[in-house]
């Protein structure tokens, strides 16, 4: 005899608890199915004919898995795991996501006001002309006398005019961000005039750039912090470092750069003469800043019209005391010393940026310990460098030189884009002399360690966040361009 109990007829208890276990059971299923699903979607598998690991060390027929964002195995004999997600590209060669550890990055802030210009050394063309669209890219191509700053309209140079060759490619590095109530002020930061969303970074990422420094400009003595950041991904994760090194400058730029500033005209000075307008005013600015601080540690009166603020003595305090790191830009040899004896004053570590004649200065460097971030390497200044004559002796045996000597130095672009971007100013490293994997480090581990997140990044290896480029040949070569860049294990280029 079979017995049936009807819902609703008498006690459904039993019913109730068999629909609340196949629903748990259900859910449960759902649950696991979609964890299957989400581990299946963050695991990705690298298929690679080279895989150059960014110190030198290069795996034939490599993989490379990538779970959660980070490397989880590299190696010639590693397994694909199942599920994962493959990318391969034939012929393809992966390296470690370059590094540019000096970036300039293009402002919408400044851009507005000074509309798009194109720099060919001491003259430049206004491209605020009809096609220069507001918002659009500026990127520059050429073609015979064409100028064109849009696809909609090119800007034509009369074939009578006589122009130098041009710069191809590049952001205006003329800009100005940096607030200029005084020339010490590195209390304030990049990050705060930093649009991560600007066009600039999708340029850097078409160029295999995963990560850079954002560097102020140099309009005051001692000015801002940079930013590391990420180049794409999601904004709220791509800020590494908010508040990085401050950046100070010892050179014509705080002169020529500030706002309004202007030398005295005929032996009178005007409001507008604001120190420093010579190298001497300039070095004292440095100089005070810092025993002013000192003194201020110690409790004693800081005095003076150009003394710096309180805040701004906080932070050269802590430059002083090695707490917050330092960078100075100098291009010329003599800049270049009194950056260093300045150093060696006040007992402090700094890194030298740029460093156009450093092949004059390579034992002094050497004998301080300075680290170097050389770099743009050019046949002709542009821009802010084309002025001043402090790019004129430039030398492309620099960086080879810089090398040999043992000075840890990185390359960079700073605002050069496409190609003058940071790939090739390595190719152009290798055509000077210097060895692939010297060239590579040098956009890779090298500008890692500079910005103090080697442990994170600058080589493939297990562990460190997956940043990487897959070349569609040799890498860093002219014939060779990045086809998938990924940032944390997620591809934010594809050109496949």
């Amino acid at each position: 005899m079979k017995c049936r109990v009807t819902p609703g007829a008498g006690d459904s208890r039993p019913a109730t608890g068999l629909r609340r276990v196949a629903a748990w059971v259900v859910a449960v299923a759902s649950l696991a199915a979609a964890a299957d699903a989400s581990a299946a979607a963050s695991l990705v598998a690298v298929k690679a004919h080279k895989i150059f690991v960014g110190d030198g060390r290069v795996i034939e027929n490599g993989i490379i898995v990538i779970q959660d964002g980070k490397v989880l195995s590299v190696g010639a004999d590693v397994a694909v795991p199942e599920g994962a997600t493959v990318i391969e590209i034939q012929q393809g060669c992966a390296t470690p996501g370059l590094i540019d550890a000096n970036a300039r990055i293009d402002s919408d802030e400044v851009a507005a006001s000074r509309g798009i210009r194109i720099d060919y050394g001491e003259q430049s063309v206004d491209a605020t002309a009809p096609g220069a669209v507001e918002g659009e890219e500026p990127i520059v191509a050429f073609s015979d006398n064409n100028v064109a700053v849009s696809e909609n309209e090119p800007l034509h140079v009369d074939d009578d005019e006589e122009l130098p060759p041009p710069l191809v490619s590049g952001v205006q590095p003329n800009s100005v961000v940096t607030d200029q109530r005084s020339e010490v002020v590195p209390y304030i930061r990049v990050l705060d005039a930093l649009d991560l969303e600007h066009r600039d970074f999708e340029r850097l990422v078409r160029g295999g750039v995963t990560t850079v420094y954002v560097s102020p400009d140099a309009s005051a003595v001692i000015g801002c912090r940079g930013a590391v950041v990420r180049t794409a991904g999601p904004v709220a994760g791509r800020v590494l470092v908010p508040m990085a090194a401050v950046k100070a400058t010892i050179g014509s730029e705080p002169s020529s750069l500030g706002t309004n500033n202007s030398a005295p005209s005929r032996g009178s000075a005007s409001i507008y003469a604001r120190r420093p307008n010579s190298r001497m005013g300039l070095v004292w600015v440095f100089r005070k800043a810092f025993y002013d601080a000192a003194r201020q540690r110690d409790g004693l009166p800081v005095y003076g019209a150009d003394t710096a603020s309180p805040e701004a003595l906080a932070v050269v305090l802590e430059i002083l005391e090695g707490r917050v790191p330092l960078r100075i830009q100098a291009r010329i040899q003599r800049d270049i010393l009194a950056a260093v004896r300045l150093a060696n004053e006040f007992n402090v570590k700094f890194t030298l940026e740029e460093a156009t004649e450093a092949y004059l200065t390579i034992d002094e460097l050497k004998d301080a310990g300075v680290p170097v971030i050389f770099g743009p390497i050019y046949e002709r200044p542009t821009g802010i460098r084309a002025r001043g004559g402090e790019a004129d002796k430039s030398r492309f045996h620099t960086f080879r030189s810089l090398l040999e000597a043992g000075i840890p130095t990185a390359l960079s672009a700073q605002d050069l884009r496409e190609e003058d971007g940071l790939a090739r100013q390595a190719m152009y490293a290798q055509r000077f002399g210097v060895g692939f994997d010297d060239a590579l480090r040098a956009v890779t581990l090298t500008p890692a360690r500079m910005v103090g997140l080697e442990e994170q990044l600058g080589t493939l290896e297990s562990g460190k966040r997956a940043d990487l480029v897959l070349w569609s040949g040799t890498p860093l070569a002219a014939t060779s361009v990045p086809l998938v860049v990924l940032i944390d294990g997620e591809i934010v280029l594809d050109r496949r």
